[in-house]
């Protein structure tokens, strides 16, 4: 694949984490190594409790740090895609605690928009494929403890390939106005509404999902079917339409979850 990952957006707490662990691991590894080699002895029941706090400290003060930000209004944060000649998408959304809506309409290839300092933005560009990632800076402490809030926008004339990996919170993903070639969704513990694409051909909709609560609503004139396994999975609604088998543009749904509610309509 061509191209190189070019960033976006805030980039800086989504390698945070890295660089502190990182630290941690050499430290902890010269350390091992010296004792091994008796060039010194550690006391361990001294180090340990000592190397804990320091990483908590380094932790919190960052955190502050950023939720500082968030109250003197320069939390927001937001981050665009330029169609640049894209002709497809290839998009991965991961994110975490908070709010989050995904739709379609943007006059840009995509745009995000956070209440938080917490996007993280990548692309690459091979021809006319657009890949674009998108992230949720671990480093945000509005976002560890669910206070972000997300809308993120898509040109609805691009065919598009979508990965939405999501942790705990509230989730609208409206793929009604988008082109969707084909769409894979996860989350966690999380309450979830998913309105299916308008197809052309057939398109298939994977969604995985935690101990989660989820309504998926039909557009008018869709047609669809509906097949889960795993889990302790209870549906309400009708798991397929009259017209599906006959159609040639339509949706199949594969519903992999653990305890979870489903309502079709």
């Amino acid at each position: 694949m061509g191209g190189h990952w070019n960033r976006r957006g805030s980039g800086r707490g989504e390698w945070a984490g890295i660089s502190v662990f990182g630290v941690i691991l050499i430290v902890v590894g010269t350390i091992f190594l010296v004792d091994q080699f008796g060039i010194f002895r550690f006391a361990w029941r001294v180090f340990w409790p000592i190397l804990l706090i320091a990483v908590g400290a380094v932790l919190v003060l960052n955190a502050a740090s950023r939720s500082g930000q968030g109250r003197s209004g320069h939390g927001a944060s937001s981050s665009a895609i330029s169609r640049d000649g894209a002709g497809r998408l290839e998009l991965e959304v991961g994110v975490g605690a908070g709010t989050f809506r995904f739709g379609g309409g943007s006059s840009q290839l995509v745009e995000v928009r956070s209440s938080n300092g917490d996007v993280a933005a990548q692309e690459r560009r091979d021809g006319d494929l657009a890949q674009v990632r998108l992230r949720q800076d671990v480093a945000s402490f509005g976002g560890w403890r669910g206070g972000t809030d997300w809308e993120i926008r898509v040109a609805s004339d691009i065919p598009t390939r979508l990965r939405f990996n999501a942790g705990a919170g509230t989730f609208d993903v409206d793929l009604s106005a988008l082109t969707i070639v084909d769409a894979r969704l996860q989350v966690g513990a999380a309450r979830a509404r998913i309105v299916l694409p308008r197809p052309r051909g057939t398109v298939g909709v994977s969604v995985t999902g935690g101990a989660s609560s989820f309504t998926i609503e039909v557009p008018a004139g869709v047609e669809y079917r509906f097949e889960s396994s795993g889990g302790l999975t209870s549906v309400d609604g009708r798991t397929e339409s009259p017209g599906y088998r006959a159609a040639t543009d339509r949706v199949l749904v594969r519903f992999t979850g653990g305890a979870s509610s489903v309502r079709i309509g």
